[in-house]
């Protein structure tokens, strides 16, 4: 009996000893799992933090040049900027750092210079960011990926490589990874069809204040040489640069306006700036009138008319200019059956067709059922891009812009716009402007342009438009204003969108607001779309210039490629 009992107690000894075995190999391998896992979520982490950094670093560069040097190239004497460029290009005794020079010389913050020279490298080191209970500091590199070029006068392109390389730390791993991809910067003779909105006076002629509201959104850069005025909260969303001349903002202030110097009247005046807002910035001017006469003589092929009339220069069968209209005239655009820009001008009782034939070279002139083909384009002295400028007014002007025609019209007086105007090939808008879900229209991808540019009137959009009516232009009112017939006592109308920019010596008034509620009394509520094509080469044909001098790059996420390990 007394042997059975020990042989039980020896049975249950070794069972426990078993359990205690097998719960210590479970224990140990729960706790290397653990480890093993936490070891994979740091690795999973530093890893994620280290794209997060590379994508940051891209951001970066973005803002060094598209905002940086930007405004530090659009500050400095044309002269200067065009000597260094030119200097770059040549690789003269002026520019002994190659293209990098031009990096180290305007990337800056005011007077402070963000890139440093490494070898043949510009360098600009971030600072450590926390992300997710760990860590990731980058640094750019940028060096010159080829021979910078003249592209035409005032304008050159340099090109550039970069590297971001990215350390990231997370619980104890660190991942090390390195963005590489090249981009193109392009300095040019700043255009003012770059502009989403451009007044010299931020009032209408008369001096009215003209407020921004919840109505109003602009995406690209804004500039008036006076001072903006916001209404409400919130006072418009602005997807763009702001600047203006003035120190001090205008905020409506439950109708008690005040002038402050800041982004936002508290809580009452909130304007939403993505990009920032300057004040206080240089003044810039308005075209002279030697460029209108030039536009008008691109478009005359240098004859001067002096009666009524529609013209399409030629020298024999060749035309030698554009369009030229002495008078008043209506004008529509379209498109006929084999794709060809159209372009319809009646004038009293004399109604002329120009048909673009950009394939053949040709231009065929319909007049009484009679036409006449020419070799050639209307596009100018110069061959640029069609050019029309009309003596006179626009009495009417709608239709659809061709898929390949870059068109500029031009008026002594006034355009008034009574129809849409739109791109051929643009991409439709989505949703209501204003809205974070609304999808804006879009011309991205396409080649098709217009400007529309009064001299010494204004431009118009008609009471009697469309519902809703788009406008797609670059349009430019040297003296008068961008406005809407009858504003103030039309029916609400919807919403005036224009793909393109509005240039102007007056901030024309659209529509006006209940004082309270904000809500639309009358006219039009503003949705400005800016054309991002307009932010690098494209503008449309001979449209004025200015003085100053602009750098940027739209083509940095282009080619990328990740590399991960040491650097």
């Amino acid at each position: 009996m007394k042997n059975e009992r020990g042989v039980a107690l020896a049975v249950a000894l070794m069972a426990m000893s078993l359990i205690t075995g097998l719960s210590s190999v479970y224990i140990l391998r729960v706790v290397q799992e653990k480890t093993m896992a936490s070891f994979e979520v740091g690795s999973a982490k530093a890893i994620y933090a280290a794209e997060a950094g590379g994508n940051d670093g891209l951001l970066t560069l973005s803002n060094l040049i598209n905002y940086y040097m930007l405004n530090t190239v659009s500050a400095t004497n044309s002269s200067v900027v065009a000597s260094k460029a030119s200097a770059c290009v040549t690789s003269s005794s002026l520019c002994p750092n190659g293209s990098i020079e031009l990096l180290l010389t305007y990337v800056k913050n005011g007077t402070t210079s963000l890139m440093a020279q490494s070898g043949s490298e510009a360098v600009y080191s971030g600072t450590t960011t926390t992300l997710d209970n760990g860590t990731y500091v980058y640094t750019i590199r940028v060096g010159s990926q080829g021979t910078p070029s003249l592209v035409t006068p005032n304008v050159w392109d340099f090109p550039y490589y970069f590297r971001i390389q990215v350390a990231a730390l997370n619980a104890g791993q660190a991942k090390k990874t390195t963005l590489n991809g090249n981009f193109t910067v392009r300095v040019q003779k700043d255009n003012f069809a770059r502009y989403a909105l451009f007044t010299s006076h931020q009032t209408m002629p008369n001096g009215t204040t003209v407020w921004f509201n919840a109505r109003t959104n602009f995406t690209g850069p804004l500039f008036t040489g006076e001072q903006f005025s916001f209404a409400y909260n919130p006072s418009g969303t602005f997807n763009g640069t702001v600047k203006q001349v003035l120190q001090q903002a205008r905020y409506y202030n439950n109708n008690n306006p005040v002038l402050l110097d800041a982004d936002a009247n508290g809580s009452r005046d909130v304007p939403t700036f993505t990009s920032g807002f300057q004040r206080g910035v240089a003044a810039v001017t308005m075209p002279t009138s030697t460029v209108e006469t030039d536009m008008a003589n691109q478009a005359s092929g240098g004859t001067a008319y002096s009666t009524n009339g529609i013209y399409v220069p030629a020298s024999g069968s060749a035309l030698a200019g554009g369009i030229y209209v002495y008078g008043d005239a209506s004008v529509n655009m379209g498109t006929d059956s084999q794709d060809r820009q159209t372009i319809s001008i009646v004038q009293g009782s004399t109604t002329k067709v120009v048909t673009i034939d950009r394939t053949a070279n040709q231009t065929l002139v319909t007049q009484g059922g009679a036409t006449t083909t020419y070799t050639g384009l209307p596009d100018g002295v110069d061959n640029i891009g069609t050019i029309m400028y009309v003596n006179g007014n626009i009495t009417s002007l709608g239709g659809v812009i061709q898929r390949d025609n870059q068109m500029t019209i031009s008026t002594k007086d006034d355009i008034v716009i009574k129809n849409n105007i739109t791109y051929e090939n643009y991409t439709s808008d989505s949703g209501t402007p204003g809205e974070d879900s609304y999808v804006p229209p879009s011309a991205a991808g396409t080649n098709n342009l217009l400007g529309l540019l009064s001299w010494h009137g204004d431009v118009r959009i008609s009471s009697t438009a469309p519902q809703d009516v788009n406008v797609h232009a670059t349009i430019m009112s040297k003296e008068g204003q961008v406005t809407v017939d009858n504003y103030d006592t039309v029916s609400p109308r919807g919403t005036a969108t224009i793909l393109g920019g509005v240039i102007t010596n007056y901030y024309g008034a659209f529509g006006t607001f209940n004082s309270t509620s904000g809500a639309a009394v009358s006219g039009f509520g503003r949705n400005f779309v800016y054309d991002t094509r307009m932010e690098t080469e494209m503008t449309p044909p001979y449209y004025p210039v200015m003085n100053t001098f602009v750098a940027l790059t739209r083509n940095l996420a282009d080619k990328l490629t990740w590399q991960q390990g040491g650097f």
